[in-house]
């Protein structure tokens, strides 16, 4: 993408008066969409390429973007950068930018830019033709997305040069069914790492529409959800979102130095002493999967809770060197128009040694909790959260009862994790559709759990009180 040559020479410039260190990460990327929605198709592609050069200095980011590879504009934003950073120490910078080779266990059999559009078309009007097929449907969207990135980064850290490619697919039903006049909507939705492959199997396009229909039909029967403080058994899977937002972002590092609940808490009890909760970005084809970080650094598992102990923080190079610990490939942006932040990756709970069935069994009344329906929020600070449910079933003498609907569970994360008293051994880990949004960035992740009880949380719903 860039003269190795230039990218040293560019380096060289950024760091003259005293930066701490550097990098260059440019990137060249495609999209495309197909999306029918009620009957209509309507396909779009877009393009867009360019760099961020990054010089930091004293913990400080400073960060500018250009949409040209030409020379002149590179060694322009270097110096832009080098003289925004300010300091006076003249450094002479000898770089060698070796080649990082690519060990990443994982390929595209269908690479997005290589696949035909009439391909995605079809997959999109076959997922659309079997929702259609269900009575009392009154809206289909479905949508087809994919991406490819060809990212080039260049980095004083450890003096190398990097090239990979991501590529990420993504597919998802919405359906309407009105019966009788009560009106609701099912939605099912995944995002890979890879290419077209992946719709296949389990994840056939009409396996899509017939879930985002059973999960609409269901909702059709389930009563109000009760109210008031009950356990709540969690169902494995995508519902690892609850965990995500309630204590995830607060073990981010530049949150916690912005005064998170999880700060200064390192060695201490945050847990039950039977939660481990790690974040993850080894697992080919899962959303937070990588082989480099967007600084550089090697994708890894990172333990943030052991046996309920507090272990560490999600880091990026700037905050890891703050408080002097190692990175943990944690750095991630949303495109080259983006600093790199702390972000996480594949988020979960590990499995426990518990039968689910027994879980449930042992529930006297509480609420199962199918589906919270992809998202909530967190105030880092005080680590309180509110999180949807979607679908549920009340637990009556250790039986799921009836399907219930329309709750919200309120709680504080680091007393949720408190109160988990249960884990199955179920665990199981989501290539969850949408995007993890903090500040003005998106990026893809993944989150998991098992089946897993909180023996006792604030639940609100529209029904009787519990």
């Amino acid at each position: 993408m860039i003269d190795r040559e230039l990218l040293k020479k560019a380096l060289a410039v950024a760091l003259e008066k005293g930066g701490d260190f550097a990098d260059i990460f440019a990137e060249q990327s495609e999209y495309n969409w197909v999306i029918a929605d009620d009957k209509k198709l309507k396909t779009d592609r877009s393009a867009e390429s360019g760099l961020g050069i990054r010089v930091v200095r004293n913990h400080n980011t400073f960060y500018a973007i250009t949409d040209s590879f030409s020379e002149d504009k590179i060694l322009t934003l270097a110096a832009y950068v080098r003289d925004a950073a300010g300091g006076n120490s003249n450094r002479d910078i000898k770089l060698d930018l070796r080649e990082e080779s690519n060990q990443w266990p994982f390929a595209f059999m269908i690479p997005p830019r290589d696949a035909d559009i009439a391909r995605k078309v079809a997959c999109v009007k076959e997922a659309e033709d079997q929702a259609w097929t269900a009575p009392n449907i009154k809206q289909v969207t479905t949508r087809f997305a994919d991406q490819q990135r060809q990212i080039m980064l260049a980095t004083t850290l450890d003096d190398k040069v990097i090239n990979h490619t991501l590529g990420l697919t993504e597919f998802s039903v919405m359906v309407i069914i009105d019966r009788n006049g009560q009106r609701e909507n099912g939605r099912f939705g995944r995002s890979f790492y890879g290419g077209m492959e992946n719709l296949t199997g389990e994840f056939a396009p009409d396996n899509f529409a017939r879930e985002a229909v059973r999960k609409a039909e269901l909702a059709l029967t389930a009563r109000d959800c009760p109210r008031g403080t009950m356990p709540v058994v969690f169902a494995p899977g995508v519902n690892g979102i609850l965990f995500h937002e309630s204590c995830g972002h607060g073990m981010e590092a530049d949150l916690i130095e912005k005064g998170s609940v999880f700060g200064g808490k390192i060695g201490q009890a945050v847990a039950s002493e039977i939660v481990t909760l790690v974040d993850d970005g080894t697992l080919p084809g899962y959303g937070g999967s990588f082989e480099f970080d967007d600084e550089g650094t090697p994708s890894q598992k990172t333990v943030l809770i052991e046996n309920g102990i507090l272990r560490g923080y999600m880091h990026s190079a700037v905050t890891a060197q703050k408080m002097g610990v190692a990175p943990t490939g944690s750095g991630r942006r949303q495109s080259y128009k983006y600093p790199p932040i702390p972000r996480m990756r594949n988020t979960y709970i590990l499995g426990g040694e518990t039968d689910p069935q027994d879980i449930i069994k042992d529930t006297k009344r509480g609420l199962y909790a199918v589906d919270t329906g992809g998202g909530g929020q967190v105030n880092v600070i005080t680590g309180e959260f509110i999180t949807g449910i979607k679908i549920g079933y009340v637990i009556e003498d250790g039986k799921l009862a009836y399907p219930v609907k329309g709750a919200a569970i309120i709680g504080r994360g680091i007393d949720t994790l408190g109160a988990i008293d249960m884990i199955g051994n179920d665990l199981e880990i989501t290539k969850m559709s949408g995007r993890c949004g903090k500040g003005s960035q998106q990026v893809p992740v993944g989150v998991g759990m098992p089946t897993v009880r909180v023996k006792a949380l604030n639940v609100g719903g529209t029904g009787e009180a519990i």
